[in-house]
């Protein structure tokens, strides 16, 4: 089951945020969205700290993903410092692909495409929102638990 979507520009602020089937809803949302931001940011710099033969750079590639006992967390960050998350039940398998797909076919095409929308600031299209619940909503593993 597929809980919420998040996507962060490479200051930590969140252009736009969608759940879905997010059970306890967040007492203070912009709270939560700067411990969401805090914890990827720490996770990465350790994941780049401790590979194999790395230098230590923080590369974006680095951190896929993690699990919890009560949610996996999905990220992919693209070159230019935009983090993609997707929170989905534990067994979802990975969603990187997908997040990747939402860059490249629903952020570039309604967001970096449109002239009324200033890069930076929140993602205010209706047809992102749109399509982006659309293609969310035609995963396979939107509905299953």
């Amino acid at each position: 089951m597929i809980y919420c979507f998040y996507l962060f520009d490479r200051n930590g602020v969140c252009l736009y945020y969608e759940d879905w089937h997010r059970v306890k809803r967040p007492k203070n949302l912009p709270e939560e969205q700067k411990l969401i931001f805090g914890l990827l940011f720490s996770l990465k710099a350790t994941v780049c700290a401790m590979r194999p033969g790395g230098d230590g750079k923080l590369v974006p590639d680095a951190l896929q993903s993690y699990n919890t006992s009560t949610y996996k967390l999905h990220y992919y960050e693209t070159p230019t410092g935009l983090r993609f998350i997707l929170i989905t039940d534990p067994p979802v398998p990975s969603l990187r692909e997908c997040l990747r797909q939402i860059y490249s076919h629903i952020y570039v095409e309604y967001v970096t495409k449109n002239p009324l929308q200033a890069l930076g600031a929140p993602i205010s299209s209706t047809i992102f929102s749109q399509s982006l619940n659309k293609y969310i909503r035609g995963l396979p593993y939107f509905m299953s638990s």
